[in-house]
């Protein structure tokens, strides 16, 4: 591996064709220049200049070289002002594009975590469904998507996924609430609140339906996450959910969160996205706080 000085030398002194030259851009002595590329020369069995008597001209192990010297430069050129912009804590706006389970779940304590940490960043939130989140990422309208279950697609970079398994939610004094696991079969003789078709938990429920034979009848359908938790705690409902989607009202015990035990049930993931080519340095800061509060939730259950 080439170490950054060296890195230096040999795109100055292709670029003026001199040790010399290359040596007072770089204000350092050419003899000591000269050493340094004569061991690399050593080390790799083949020169990589043409020693002529005006001047140094690139063999074609050198161009090849040369093509890894400039991509690393570059490279380390790009990472240093990524770092220079997290360790400045620069001003600056990210457009968050965001389902509305995590908006009322994980997105307060992440914004929570950052308002403290990095107060000259301002947020931008838009609650849109799973589709449009994938469609505005492409197209730079979303600096960072968070959802459940998108599509692959070759224009976005996945920052990470993590697998959320489905499970019952119900209401302390529910007949439910103190079960370690329940099947789907169980859940049927209750009232039930479900996610309606816009919801992307609505076809993992579709397809536990089909498997086990039965129709789903639910009192309640609903595309607001925020109405499911509400109608459960009073006691009226259950619903089907992940344990993401009841972060605060698990850990203050105004609901109970009871995985399902069906095993050909089919867990949902959490992905954070962002757009194939982004290098948004803030948007860097806020993937980690994301990363941290999920990993926190899940490893805690």
């Amino acid at each position: 591996m080439l170490h950054a000085r060296l890195l230096h030398y040999l795109d100055a002194i292709a670029r003026y064709g001199s040790m010399r030259k290359a040596g007072e851009k770089l204000h350092t002595a050419s003899s000591a220049i000269n050493r340094q590329v004569l061991a690399l020369e050593a080390r790799l069995g083949t020169p990589i200049f043409h020693r002529l008597p005006r001047k140094l001209v690139l063999t074609p192990a050198g161009e090849v070289l040369l093509q890894h010297v400039r991509r690393t430069l570059r490279d380390m050129e790009q990472t240093q002002k990524l770092i220079d912009d997290i360790k400045g804590l620069r001003r600056g706006d990210i457009m968050i594009g965001i389902m509305n389970g995590p908006a009322t779940t994980i997105l307060p304590i992440v914004i929570a975590d950052l308002r403290e940490s990095c107060s000259g960043i301002r947020l931008h939130i838009r609650i849109i469904p799973q589709n449009e989140i994938v469609r505005d990422v492409v197209s730079g309208e979303v600096d960072v998507g968070i959802g459940f279950d998108f599509s692959p697609d070759p224009n976005i970079n996945v920052f990470h996924t993590w697998t959320c398994q489905l499970g019952v939610v119900v209401s302390p004094g529910h007949e439910l609430a103190h079960r370690k696991s329940v099947s789907f079969m169980d859940c049927l003789a209750f009232p039930m609140i479900i996610g309606d078709s816009a919801m992307s938990i609505r076809p993992h429920l579709d397809v536990l339906a089909a498997r086990t034979g039965v129709e789903l009848n639910p009192v309640i359908e609903t595309n607001s996450v925020e109405t499911m938790r509400r109608i459960v705690a009073t006691g009226h409902a259950m619903t089907f959910l992940t344990s993401l989607d009841v972060i605060a009202e698990t850990r203050t015990g105004d609901l109970v969160y009871v995985p399902l035990k069906d095993v050909d049930i089919q867990s949902q993931s959490l992905s954070v996205i962002t757009p194939h080519d982004s290098r948004n340095a803030l948007s860097a800061i806020l993937l980690e706080r994301f990363r941290s509060v999920i990993d926190d939730v899940l490893h805690t259950r």
